[in-house]
């Protein structure tokens, strides 16, 4: 049997009440493992009513990831076949990358607190302690170096698509690996590679979204949090978040590889947030402004600069 915890989980789940007898039975157990996974899961931050002669009925779920729930959707996964749960971690990437010989196929680390994490460019990304999620997936795809840019802009679809789902939130893509709501970033994804001869062994894929509210955040001037941007009578279930972040990954991974991005270039650019407006686009050695004008089918931004030339931006620091 899967971890009890698990099984117990899925029961209440049902949205019903349902007695300790009749779960201690449909699981082959006695009436006392219940009691003591319920508590367990209670511990967890799952909010349990317990009513006589009715049962127990889930109420509310944890403030943050739930490691329970978390690896029941591993279970389910066809693509992930592992996940790790650490409570602090100097950087998920970090581990993840160290962790490369040791497990097959695709598998994540999830961090409650990153002492040292990290974003593109090596900054630094504030990761305190039960705020935001903290998440490196290793991917094997065992493609050419040079479609990691179409890999980018598929999982920030995934990203996107999935906050808006969850928190009824609309969010917005800045090219290639920022998320944003209403002008400010609550999400961006590093994404770091094991090749060799020209090819991709692994996508190392870190993945930082704010979720609460928390001052070490809020300091900074362009960042958000879903907390502070959805409306207040939308319920924050980060079980059901997490369900639908490891769908649309799988999701647009799937396509990633059987696709070109011509497939889904219109739907990333009715989620683009960089066209239209004045950027300053730093690339190696050189920052100029710009005015975004399309993407093509490559993934390559194609922008307007103040001298008149059209230039194709493939790897640059953006800011809006």
């Amino acid at each position: 049997m899967s971890n009890m915890k698990q099984e117990i989980l899925k029961l209440l789940k049902n949205d019903r009440f349902i007695s300790g007898q009749e779960m201690a039975d449909r699981l082959g157990v006695s009436r006392t493992a219940v009691w003591k996974n319920m508590n367990a899961l209670k511990r967890e931050g799952y909010r349990i009513e317990s009513v006589t002669s009715k049962g127990y009925h889930l109420t509310g779920h944890p403030r943050y990831i739930s490691p329970t729930s978390l690896e029941m959707l591993v279970a389910q996964s066809e693509l992930f076949s592992h996940v790790e749960y650490l409570p602090t971690i100097g950087s998920t990437q970090i581990e993840a990358m160290q962790k490369l010989e040791h497990h097959d196929g695709a598998y994540m680390v999830v961090a409650e607190e990153q002492t040292n994490g990290r974003g593109r460019f090596n900054r630094e990304w504030a990761s305190p302690k039960n705020r935001g999620l903290y998440l490196s997936l290793v991917l094997r795809p065992n493609i050419p170096i040079s479609e990691i840019i179409r890999f980018n802009l598929f999982i920030s679809l995934a990203i996107s698509k999935s906050i808006d789902q969850a928190f009824r939130i609309e969010s917005g893509i800045k090219w290639p690996n920022d998320i944003y709501i209403d002008k400010r970033k609550v999400s961006g994804f590093l994404t770091e590679v094991v090749s060799e001869s020209g090819v991709i062994n692994a996508i190392i894929c870190g993945i930082g979204i704010n979720i609460f509210e928390d001052e070490d955040i809020m300091d900074l001037p362009n960042a958000t949090s879903i907390e502070r941007e959805m409306d207040v009578n939308v319920d924050m279930d980060l079980d059901d978040f997490m369900e639908k972040l490891i769908r649309n990954i799988e999701h647009y991974y799937h396509r990633f590889l059987n696709e070109p991005f011509s497939a889904i270039r219109e739907e990333w650019k009715s989620r683009a947030i960089v066209f239209n407006k004045e950027l300053r686009i730093t690339e190696t050695g050189e920052s100029y402004m710009a005015k975004a004008l399309d993407i093509d089918d490559e993934g390559f931004l194609e922008v307007l600069d103040r001298t008149g030339e059209i230039r194709k931006v493939i790897s640059a620091d953006i800011e809006l």
